[in-house]
């Protein structure tokens, strides 16, 4: 799954928590779509959503 995400154009990185079923993504919303990242990872077998996070 980290490797599909990293490969797309504008997202700067990618970090997973498997036990919590969860991926952080830093990424350019100018660049890339959120569709696109769910589309990369369910298309390697980890179907996803968004969940935005929440600012302090």
């Amino acid at each position: 799954m980290r490797n599909s995400l990293r490969a797309l154009e504008g997202v700067s990185q990618v970090e997973v928590d498997l036990d919590e079923k969860l991926a952080t993504v830093t990424y350019a919303t100018a660049v890339v779509e959120t569709a696109a990242m769910i589309a990369a990872t369910t298309n390697v077998g980890f179907p996803s959503s968004i969940k935005i996070a929440e600012s302090n």
